[in-house]
């Protein structure tokens, strides 16, 4: 994939007010116009600096803009699948049916997308939307394990998702208290990581303003 298409895919069709509550969130604290004030930037000058930052990044970290897709897909799974209820096991001699719990049949509906060789900015945005669905409902229930999801679009708030996801403890480090993600270098995969799940949440939120309802 490419960056371009991507922030094409994304952004350039972009309702308006969607556009205003994403450039409040990137704008600052992700990326900055030296000239141009916040309220000034348009549709066109945002997606061309969001291009300048991923072409900075490949130089930086050198790294395809495919491979930092694979770090943000696996970057999202690492604070979901540990919390998503695991099918039991069919017991012996029992014909009963085993009931795969629906986060789990939602979780591998996703993680079929992200097997894929090759994956869309469409396959992104359905990736995401699952996940995050996902990561609501394990936030609404206090990081504990989950068997349910609410997958309507209306649950998903940004704002408190990447808040959320900048709280995440890595879970490797058990006696030290460390980030999940260490976001304080703006050319760095973690970053990047957040500006695409930004850019993918908004993006969600925006196909039900433009009336691209998904279904279960």
């Amino acid at each position: 994939m490419k960056y371009i298409n991507f922030v094409k895919e994304t952004i350039v069709g972009m309702d308006a007010a969607t556009l205003e509550v994403l450039k409040k969130a990137l704008l600052g604290e992700y990326i900055s116009f030296s000239v141009i004030s916040d309220e000034e930037v348009t549709k066109e000058e945002l997606a061309e600096k969001l291009c300048d930052y991923f072409e900075k990044l490949e130089i930086k970290t050198q790294k395809t803009f495919d491979k930092q897709i694979e770090t943000y897909i696996k970057d999202v799974d690492s604070i979901v699948e540990s919390r998503i209820k695991k099918t039991p096991q069919q017991k012996k001699n029992d014909p009963t049916p085993v009931v795969i719990p629906r986060a789990r049949k939602y979780y591998d509906k996703a993680i079929g997308i992200k097997t894929r060789r090759s994956i869309s900015t469409r396959n992104l945005i359905d990736y995401s939307r699952v996940m995050f669905c996902l990561y609501t409902e394990i936030m609404k229930n206090q990081y504990r394990e989950i068997d349910d999801l609410d997958f309507s679009v209306s649950c998903l708030h940004p704002d408190s998702i990447i808040e959320s996801m900048k709280n995440e403890q890595d879970t490797v480090v058990v006696k030290f208290k460390k980030p999940r993600f260490d976001i304080k270098a703006l050319y760095s995969s973690d970053t990047c990581t957040f500006i695409i799940a930004i850019i993918l949440l908004y993006k969600i939120v925006d196909d039900i303003v433009e009336g691209e309802y998904y279904h279960e």
